[in-house]
């Protein structure tokens, strides 16, 4: 029996038993590893403009054709051809827009899929912030060779899980080998500012259901309130406060979307002192009360 109050989330083994798409040949999916050769393929109705997500494992993206804008963890990207974009855990994926050529292929595995020996090492560099690479023509080709060769090990009849555990490895680290090279050669290090920004969205990330004060993050970050709001001001354009109150509308749109909880659950899911209070929140922030939202 399905837990009444659980968040549904875009996860393995939510997918595996959940119809998502019209041409299932295009995916493979098990409850630890998955891949999809072409979303166009899929014709998946699963994604909505504007509709964030939560996706439980980390996600490889590369970007086949057409273009698309998307946001992981509340930053925003494009998405192009030769591109390739990895998600961490735990993310809040908003598709913003996309053009009608759009074509992408994912890879998704449960963080406890890669060998063991490989495991902490590119968790630490891919499981913690997004990456988002533009490659080169023969790098771009070598991805693909990565990728159809997973896919093809996968449409074996028995699940070769230790060859695909040992290509994906090879996967992550040829990427690392892309961004270090890439970092070096155009001196892409980010700047003191720039790594302030992506600790603070990533403290907001992981805090906003109970934190919503400048001083919390300034004090995580070791700074002053009147520091922090005036480093996010120049990295952004935007401030500390409507950072979190960002964050805190796309956890209620999961929320009032995925789950089965009720809006007076979510007001206390996301520590707001009552119902009212989280729906004049939600409307000054979307138009729309709680209930027409998940009515639209």
């Amino acid at each position: 029996m399905e837990e009444k109050n659980k968040p549904l989330e875009l996860a393995l083994d939510l997918l595996k038993h959940t119809q998502i798409a019209r041409n299932n040949e295009y995916r493979y999916i098990n409850p630890d590893f998955g891949i999809v050769i072409s979303f166009a393929g899929l014709d998946s109705y699963l994604f909505k403009i504007g509709q964030p997500y939560r996706t439980k494992e980390g996600r490889i993206i590369r970007a086949l054709r057409g273009r698309a804008r998307i946001s992981v963890n509340l930053i925003e990207y494009d998405a192009f051809p030769e591109m390739i974009i990895i998600t961490p855990p735990d993310s809040i994926i908003q598709v913003i827009s996309f053009s009608p050529d759009y074509d992408f292929q994912v890879i998704v595995a449960s963080n406890n899929f890669l060998p063991v020996p490989h495991r902490e090492d590119l968790t630490d560099s891919y499981m913690k912030q997004g990456i988002v690479i533009k490659l080169t023509d023969k790098e771009w080709e070598e991805m693909g060779m990565y990728f159809s060769l997973i896919w093809e090990t996968v449409q074996e009849s028995t699940f070769r899980k230790e060859v695909v555990q040992h290509l994906l490895t090879a996967l992550l680290y040829n990427i690392r080998y892309i961004q270090k090279k890439n970092q070096s050669s155009i001196n892409q290090s980010p700047s003191h500012q720039e790594e302030l920004f992506r600790r603070f969205i990533a403290l907001v990330n992981e805090y906003n259901k109970k934190e919503r004060t400048v001083s919390f993050y300034a004090d995580k970050l070791c700074l002053t309130p009147r520091y922090l709001n005036t480093v996010i001001r120049q990295v952004s354009q935007q401030t500390v406060m409507e950072w979190i109150n960002q964050a805190v509308t796309l956890e209620a749109q999961v929320l009032l979307k995925h789950s089965n909880l009720m809006v007076y659950q979510i007001a206390d899911e996301l520590n707001f002192p009552n119902p009212s209070f989280f729906c004049k929140f939600f409307k000054r922030r979307t138009g729309m009360t709680p209930q027409e939202y998940q009515k639209r």
